[in-house]
């Protein structure tokens, strides 16, 4: 009995070893991980090495090499680890606006979260991974893969802020383009002069215009654009 006794103590024992060496080592991932996303805000993904990745990190080069062989397998964690980030941020940020907010109010505060998490440093250096990407052909296949993932969540998102709109169809596709592509367009234009002042009028008018979408007839531009069907 005493045998037995023992066998199940050491077995035991064993397991809460393998169960700590392993949770360990998934802290000493994240770490690295952490530190390579702030290596990409801090030091732009060019300058962004795997020597760098573990200084910042505080892990030796045999664990770095141990979790992530190549500079390729670690920036790709990286990114999807970035992309999780980005998801989490954008989504607490939406969950944040107050829920007796209605209409115009409601759908401002959906386009200022919106805006604060482009500005965020999560952001930014997403924009730099895909201007990279441009002549990276290796990081791009990378970002395509994440960015199916964000324009998904981004869509479910919108459903849940614009509901009133959510049914239809093209119009709202498009309205939800225009919002995303001139949002974006002003987090990365080069406004220097009075940039608060021109955001919050751009914000302004963006909200009075999505409005303006959904009332629109067949015959204008919007309607004429959100057919589905090319213009003769």
């Amino acid at each position: 009995m005493a045998a037995n006794k023992n066998t199940r103590t050491e077995k035991s024992k064993g397991t809460k070893d393998i169960s700590w060496q392993a949770q360990k080592s998934a802290m000493t991932r994240d770490r690295i991980l952490d530190a390579a996303i702030n290596c990409f805000i801090s030091l732009g993904y060019t300058n962004v090495t795997t020597a760098k990745v573990a200084s910042a990190a505080g892990v030796s080069r045999g664990a770095m090499l141990h979790h992530f062989p190549s500079k390729t397998e670690l920036i790709q964690a990286a990114v999807e680890c970035l992309h999780n980030k980005i998801l989490e941020d954008y989504t607490e940020r939406v969950r944040r606006i107050p829920g007796n907010l209605k209409g115009n109010k409601r759908r401002r505060a959906g386009l200022e979260a919106y805006w604060q998490h482009l500005t965020g440093d999560l952001f930014i250096a997403y924009h730099e991974l895909c201007v990279a990407g441009r002549t990276d052909h290796e990081l791009k296949e990378i970002l395509d893969r994440s960015s199916v993932e964000f324009d998904r969540h981004v869509q479910e998102s919108n459903f849940e802020l614009f509901n009133e709109w959510n049914d239809r169809g093209d119009r709202f596709q498009l309205a939800m383009d225009v919002t995303k592509f001139l949002m974006e367009g002003m987090a990365v234009g080069q406004m220097v002069v009075g940039r608060e002042e021109r955001v919050n009028r751009l914000l302004g008018y963006l909200v009075d215009r999505l409005e303006e979408i959904f009332e629109e007839g067949d015959a204008s531009a919007i309607g004429r654009h959100s057919t589905g069907k090319k213009k003769k």
